[in-house]
């Protein structure tokens, strides 16, 4: 039994050399590692997984990092677009003031009969009301009460005070306020008048019409001259509407001015004539 156990090693250790002989042999014939070919078995569903779970784990990594570029080149991209809106919106201004000063340009050279100033609206009423406007113009520019103010679409009012380099205009919407005008259509004459009411819509109220008037909504009114305080044949507004008593007679209209006073910018004051003769 002893002599079996002392040879056991020599005979284990015999039995792995020709093993290992036998696969050198095979390998060397048929180009096959019996060892490397089954551990290859063995461990290829492992391999598998840890190459999925690898694969997976990469392509996590990598649209974690995707979607952080895309989130800074997106805020990237809105700041951009940001600032392209801020230019397009002072382009649009730009163009817009510019338009309006071309406007009251043309407006002046066709009043050249009349020596004026262009003043820009600084501020309105109390409560923002659109009855009275103040404009940056004054005395220094040769402003005084009186002065009839216009812009391209309409009249505007009239200068009630007046200091070195800024003016009060009651516009044509304040109550109290009456000009003479008349239907560009028929030349029927009539008064508009600033109410508390009308003021509350952007409106003016015109009265005293003629029995005999042929007017209608949507007839254009314009300045008559009459009093000598508006040059004649200025734009006024729009009649909006007519009322009429139980027989049918039109005691006033209700009147939309030319003007838009919440889109009131620059103004054109008409403060002298022109000597056309010199």
């Amino acid at each position: 039994m002893q002599s079996f156990l002392k040879k056991k090693p020599i005979t284990i250790a015999g039995v792995i050399t020709a093993i290992v002989l036998v696969i050198t042999i095979i390998s060397h014939i048929i180009g096959f590692n019996p060892i490397s070919g089954f551990t290859k078995i063995v461990l290829t569903p492992f391999r598998t997984g840890i190459s999925f779970i690898a694969d997976r784990t990469y392509a996590i990594v990598e649209f974690l990092w995707e979607q952080k570029s895309y989130q800074e080149n997106n805020a990237q991209l809105n700041e951009e677009i940001d600032a392209l809106k801020a230019q397009n919106r002072d382009v649009a201004q730009y163009r817009e003031e510019n338009e309006r000063l071309k406007e009251l340009l043309d407006l002046q050279e066709n009043m050249s009969q009349y020596s004026t100033v262009a003043a820009r609206v600084i501020g309105y009423g109390e409560n923002n009301r659109y009855d009275k406007i103040e404009i940056n113009k004054g005395t220094l520019n040769g402003l005084y009460e009186g002065n009839t103010v216009i812009s391209p679409d309409g009249v505007v009012g009239m200068v009630t005070e007046v200091g070195p380099n800024w003016a009060i205009v009651t516009t044509i919407l304040a109550q109290g306020n009456a000009m003479g005008v008349r239907v560009t259509r028929t030349s029927d004459p009539a008064v508009l008048e600033g109410n508390a009411e009308t003021l509350k819509e952007g409106a003016c109220l015109m009265t005293f019409i003629n029995e005999s008037a042929n007017i209608i909504a949507g007839d254009l009114l314009e300045t008559s001259g009459s009093a000598g305080i508006y040059p004649p044949g200025l734009r006024v507004g729009t009649i909006k509407e007519i009322n009429a008593d139980n027989m049918g007679q039109i005691n006033s209209a209700k009147v939309i001015p030319g003007v838009d006073f919440k889109r009131l910018y620059e103004v054109l004051v008409i403060n002298g004539v022109n000597n056309l003769n010199e």
